[in-house]
């Protein structure tokens, strides 16, 4: 009998202590959780956190561009390769962004003459004056037999280099064959047509050739 009330005792104190335990770990938390800390923030050091950009200027330079169109696409470039080593095929897709037009740099006076109370401005050809990939649009898949797949193993990506280098000149032919590219002739139509309001604007009368 003695026995048994002992154990009930003991089981009690047990239950008792358990439970003050965690009043007393919820009561931690909760003033933990506090916006100042609590009484544990003025007692525990605060964490540390140290964060540091560092930006390099590399090139800057002063362009004067002619933008007459910015265009957005996606680009797919496919590439099989065979010989007696084996075989591969690479596909590589990636959204790019380009401006196209015309680099007023070039413009000298040999592009420009007056003829009375005309001036007249001979462009120089258009091309792309920008190039770029959007940030985490671009994904590759490959596909090869044994030789070619250990030779990428040790290229570390060569594979995938070899399409990226391709897309600036896939993107300007694509864009090209989807009339994103206005050529010499339509960009002076385009720009003699709003002569009027140049002349409006600057008092001279230009026209573009």
């Amino acid at each position: 009998m003695t026995q048994a009330r002992s154990s009930i005792a003991g089981r009690l104190v047990a239950a008792i202590a358990l439970l003050a335990a965690g009043a007393i770990i919820g009561a931690i938390w909760l003033d933990a959780s506090r916006d100042d800390g609590g009484m544990l923030g003025k007692v525990l050091p605060k964490p540390v956190v140290s964060e540091k950009a560092t930006l390099s200027l590399l090139r800057s330079e002063a362009m004067t561009f002619l933008v007459t169109r910015r265009s957005v696409t996606q680009i797919v470039v496919e590439h099989n390769e065979s010989d007696w080593l084996g075989q591969w095929q690479g596909v590589l897709w990636v959204t790019v962004h380009f401006e196209w037009g015309v680099d007023m740099e070039k413009l000298s006076e040999k592009n420009i003459r007056r003829e009375g109370d005309v001036i007249y401005c001979r462009l120089p050809e258009p091309q792309m004056l920008s190039f770029g990939i959007v940030p985490g649009s671009e994904n590759f898949m490959s596909r090869s037999t044994a030789v070619p797949k250990m030779q990428e193993f040790f290229n570390t990506g060569g594979q995938q280099h070899r399409l990226q280098q391709a897309v600036p000149a896939m993107a300007e032919k694509f864009a090209k064959e989807q009339h994103l590219c206005p050529t010499r002739a339509e960009m002076v139509k385009q720009l003699n047509e709003a002569s009027a309001a140049i002349k409006q604007a600057t008092g001279a009368d230009i026209r573009f050739e």
